[in-house]
């Protein structure tokens, strides 16, 4: 490898470091809606030059998790009640949508994996960092039998950026945390079934309960 290839990939993955590190800290809650993002701070405490952080963000603005205004700042996305309803709907459409593929593609490993991850979420209840990655986890193995690899990452892409909203449902101890066993054990049912039409609907079910009048309170 010559130098300037070995440059760019040492940006290349400062880049993707930035990007995770504030991927993650808008979805935890800890940036929130309409928090400033701002390159020389980010780059200080990560160690890295302005450069990489700024094309992070940029990346970031792309997939929705932060918001660039007119005078080139950048904030946190802040999304009220009626994009967060968009966004489910959105993804209830599509991850109904991958249910049938899933219904009519999972293996018997598959399904021992799912309930597996049903497991660990029934075991996460009142716990919120734990339930959301066990959450995570349950869809993300239902969703590996998704052929459908745009769309997959289009509903992840969704999930990732409404979870700060999640998070705000189950601190608040609403209705995120109940009967999320009984829900998520009728998907797998329903998927267990390989019906495709039952698969859809159950997860759209699923996905469309979340009411998010419940943390925008008129």
């Amino acid at each position: 490898m010559n130098k300037y290839a070995a440059v760019q990939d040492q940006h290349r993955s400062a880049q993707s470091r930035v990007a995770e590190y504030l991927r993650q800290e808008i979805r935890s809650g800890r940036m929130a809606g309409g928090t400033p993002v701002v390159a020389a701070p980010i780059a200080e405490h990560l160690g890295v030059s302005r450069m990489p952080v700024r094309e992070a963000i940029q990346q970031l603005a792309n997939d929705g998790f932060v918001t660039i205004r007119s005078n080139r700042s950048a904030v946190v996305t802040e999304f009220g009640p009626g994009d967060i309803a968009d966004l489910y709907e959105m993804r209830a459409a599509l991850e109904g949508y991958a249910m049938r593929h899933v219904a009519q593609n999972i293996d018997a490993r598959g399904i021992q994996e799912a309930e597996l991850a049903l497991m660990r979420l029934d075991q996460a209840r009142e716990d919120v960092n734990w339930f959301v990655s066990a959450h995570d986890i349950y869809h993300d193995a239902l969703l590996a039998y998704c052929p459908r690899a745009q769309m997959v990452e289009e509903i992840r892409r969704i999930r990732h950026v409404t979870e700060p909203y999640l998070r705000l449902n189950l601190r608040a101890g609403l209705t995120a945390f109940a009967n999320t066993t009984d829900e998520h054990s009728e998907l797998l049912d329903a998927v267990r079934s390989g019906e495709p039409d039952r698969a859809e609907d159950e997860m759209r079910r699923h996905i469309l309960r979340f009411d998010v009048r419940e943390i925008f309170p008129a």
